[in-house]
């Protein structure tokens, strides 16, 4: 009997990666905290209430710098394993963009948003008690058909989706961890319910020619 060769391609993925970082949390909070004591007025984005730092590429802040690098570490990772099969003119490397802080104290949320001019957006949670109620991030199926899911799978003969079928899927953060994705992936950040400040530091990143 002759064997029939199958394959299945996950076309279209969307892949998230989540990674734990080893830096000091109470120093990156300090720096945040300052910054926002120091440009109270911040930036308004996709935030509703909170905090939104301006840019802070340019700081020499010693952990912050230390986070920029194993960020760019993980950039190098992801393009690595996700893009294998991608031929680029020449060899590429990965930077950083864009980096700034935000603060979201109770109530405070981040509405639908993608990020433009960028290949890869992430984000670094340094304070977040790991609840639900401290606020999820939730990623949106690029195919607006999905969010209705009624449109093309029975409900009533589902208990749980998975990450093909769901039309939105949320993230747990927790402090110390990394999540990188595609800046074109639509996302939100639930509001804020708890008394406890959430804080974090997001980028986006784009591909630049390797130096030799």
């Amino acid at each position: 009997m002759i064997k029939k060769e199958i394959s299945i391609i996950p076309l279209f993925a969307m892949p998230v990666m989540s990674v734990m970082l080893d830096l000091d949390l109470e120093k990156l909070i300090e720096f945040v905290l300052q910054n926002k004591n120091e440009n109270f007025e911040g930036c308004v984005f996709s935030n509703k209430g909170g905090w939104h730092s301006k840019e802070l590429s340019k700081s020499t802040h010693e952990e912050f710098l230390k986070l920029k690098e194993q960020i760019t570490d993980q950039l190098q990772r992801y393009h690595s394993e996700v893009f294998v099969n991608m031929k680029f003119k020449g060899n590429m490397t990965a930077s950083l963009r864009e980096i700034w802080a935000g603060v979201n104290e109770k109530h405070h949320y981040n509405d639908w948003h993608v990020h433009p001019f960028s290949t890869l957006s992430g984000v670094y949670y340094i304070k977040h008690d790991g609840s639900p109620e401290n606020g999820v991030i939730s990623f949106k199926h690029p195919e607006q058909n999905i969010v209705c899911p009624d449109m093309h799978w029975p409900l009533e003969l589902i208990e749980v989706n998975n990450e093909i079928s769901a039309g939105i899927v949320d993230f747990l953060p927790k402090a110390g961890k990394l999540l990188i994705f595609p800046s074109w992936l639509q996302h939100k950040v639930e509001a804020n319910l708890k008394d406890s400040v959430r804080i974090s530091i997001s980028f986006n990143s784009t591909l630049s020619p390797e130096i030799a």
